[in-house]
């Protein structure tokens, strides 16, 4: 069954991967089997150094490149992963190897998503780069009609907006794709259910500047994403965008799904402060106690350090944990309408902590297996990769040093560092130098 994504949803272009190499290499060879591990390394080691979603750059090359097949304008061996330059026939750039075309591919959403400069010692690979309008696109679905243009079936549709309404542009597709990767990927472990309180028509409490179905919902997929990068384990959110969905709904969502535990996040209001947890009314004694005692106390060690008080570990006959038949539990994290909570509320560092508390706390009181460490690799510096074996540092650094003050480009030079420099290539060396003396 196709995956169905909310029409309305937005989802940024920067960010941190969620899934590892190996669960990307098993999520396109459920398709391709000759896929290659080595590309989907480049994408979540390329996108962690520019801040860009490596794992979804991925999905957008399944996209591009029918699942790694090619077979349109562009061929395997131009490592071009996302047709950059390609244009109805045109076969578009080529890249001399696996890194530098992720490299590209991760520069031009760099280019598209932010307004900053590439990162320190970063090389410009992307030959698109200049072209893009910078910080145009700062969502994935913003690169219909952008990057790809115009960025919808104009068989199905009368215009882009149509198409964005159905939920079937460009962008809204890559992240289908990643939709169902999330879906394969979480195949084993126990299913979590977070709910992220209120939502759409229902803004919940408000205070100082903080509306709560808002700080509860980024909580939540903070807390997901904490949980999917740390466990063997299955995750789904009742909403994960801003939308209304009736309590009993909730519930019987986590009914439906099968859920092992349902945990309720929320922030309190009408006078008090501190934290709290709920259980259902005459269940602290039961599984949901036991596991509130474990949630309970992770999230009270980080609030804690910031001086929050502790309300205490309670139980009420809220509407999704009494209908919900796994064991569940609904956190109030802190008022909203109190100075000292909300400042804490509006603080990102304590927000950070406050979502592994609870992932951690999660972790504990289901006793999640944790995920595999990856296999530490030889520490070898950067540059040494470019250039080939036995390279002496003192030669890496020189030439390095050319390339730091963007009097050389073109990263093939790395790979003959003993070859000299046609008289054209000195010429442009010397010029640049010229042009750079005459600024200072």
């Amino acid at each position: 069954m196709a995956t169905v994504i909310d029409p309305s949803a937005r989802n940024p272009i920067m960010g941190s991967s969620r899934f590892t190499k190996d669960e990307l290499v098993r999520f396109v060879r459920t398709v391709n089997p000759s896929f290659k591990a080595d590309i989907a390394e480049a994408f979540l080691t390329v996108g962690s150094k520019y801040g860009v979603r490596g794992d979804v750059a991925l999905c957008q090359s399944i996209h591009e490149t029918n699942w790694f097949r090619f077979g349109g304008d562009v061929a395997t061996d131009q490592n071009n992963y996302a047709g950059i330059g390609a244009t109805g026939g045109v076969p578009g750039n080529s890249f001399p190897s696996v890194n530098a075309g992720v490299t590209a591919q991760i520069q031009h959403l760099y280019a598209y998503a932010t307004t900053t400069a590439l990162p320190p010692g970063e090389t410009l690979v992307d030959p698109r780069y200049s072209a893009v309008k910078r910080g145009s696109a700062v969502n994935w679905e913003d690169l219909a009609g952008k990057w790809a243009v115009p960025g919808y079936d104009k068989a199905k549709y009368s215009s882009l907006d149509a198409a964005m309404k159905a939920g079937d542009s460009y962008g809204q597709n890559i992240m289908k794709l990643y939709a169902s990767m999330s879906d394969a990927v979480q195949a084993t472990g126990a299913l979590v259910v977070l709910d992220a309180g209120h939502g759409g028509s229902d803004p919940g409490a408000r205070g100082f500047g903080i509306v709560e179905k808002d700080h509860a919902l980024a909580i939540a997929l903070k807390v997901r994403d904490r949980l999917l990068a740390r466990y063997i384990v299955r995750v789904r959110m009742t909403r994960d965008s801003d939308v209304f969905i009736p309590l009993l709904e909730r519930a019987s969502l986590a009914n439906q799904w099968g859920a092992d535990y349902f945990v309720s996040l929320h922030h309190n209001a009408a006078g008090g402060k501190g934290f709290e947890s709920y259980v259902y009314t005459g269940t602290r004694t039961k599984e949901s106690g036991k596991r509130q005692d474990v949630v309970h106390a992770a999230v009270m060690a980080a609030l804690g350090a910031f001086g929050a008080v502790d309300r205490g570990k309670k139980e009420a006959s809220f509407a999704v944990i009494r209908e919900t038949r796994m064991p569940a539990i609904l956190i109030e994290n802190l008022f909203v309408d109190n100075a000292e909570d909300a400042a804490l509320l509006n603080n990102p560092n304590v927000i950070d902590k406050l979502s592994d508390a609870i992932a951690t706390g999660i972790g504990q009181a289901l006793g999640l297996a944790a995920k595999p460490s990856p296999e530490p690799k030889p520490e070898v510096p950067p540059v040494y990769a470019d250039y080939p074996a036995g390279t002496p540092q003192w030669k890496v650094d020189a030439v390095e040093w050319l390339y730091e003050q963007g009097l050389l480009t073109d990263t093939s030079w790395k790979k003959q560092p003993d070859q000299p420099l046609p008289l054209w290539a000195e010429a442009l060396i010397l010029k640049r130098l010229y042009e750079k003396l005459l600024k200072a």
